[in-house]
C-alpha cells in the first residue's frame, strides 16, 4: 500500500496457504464523516495479528489519533482477530523534541490499546510477527 509518499508491504508468511486481507478503512470500509477520524488500512493476518496502518506526511500526533478512533470500529467487525498492532509511516526530518513527545504518546498508547505500535521514518517490507505484543 501506498499514499503521500509512504508505503508499507506486508509479506505472506505462508504463500499459498491463509491468505493476507487488506482492508482500505479511510474511504472504503469507513466512507462518511471526517478522514481525521480514521487510519489509512488494516492488514491482517488471520489468527496472527491485524495492524492498523496509517501513512502519514509528519503529524504523528494526528496519526496517533486517527488510528486510536479505528481501533475500537475495527475491533466489532466481523473479519477483526484477536491480536492487534499500528503503525505510522510517517516523513523524515523530525526535530528531536518532537521525536521525545512522539515516543511519550507511543508508550502512552501502547499501555492503553495493549497493542504494538511501531512509527516509522521509512518506507519497508514488514513481518507480522513485529506486531505481537510481548
Amino acid at each position: 500500500m501506498s499514499e503521500k509518499h509512504r508505503s508499507a508491504r506486508f509479506r505472506n508468511p505462508s504463500p499459498g496457504r491463509v491468505g493476507v486481507l487488506k482492508v482500505q478503512v479511510d474511504g472504503g470500509m469507513i466512507a462518511k464523516g471526517t478522514t481525521e477520524l480514521r487510519a489509512d488500512y488494516v492488514v491482517a493476518y488471520p489468527k496472527l495479528v491485524d495492524v492498523v496502518v496509517e501513512l502519514k506526511g509528519s503529524d504523528v500526533v494526528q496519526a496517533i489519533e486517527q488510528i486510536r478512533a479505528t481501533i475500537p470500529i475495527w475491533r466489532k467487525h466481523s473479519l477483526a482477530g484477536k491480536a492487534h498492532g499500528a503503525l505510522i509511516v510517517r516523513g523524515q526530518g523530525v526535530h528531536p523534541l518532537a521525536s521525545l513527545e512522539t515516543e511519550k504518546l507511543s508508550r502512552r498508547f501502547q499501555r492503553e490499546f495493549k497493542m504494538k505500535l511501531l512509527i516509522e521514518t521509512r518506507n519497508r517490507d514488514y513481518k507480522f510477527s513485529e506486531f505481537i505484543a510481548s
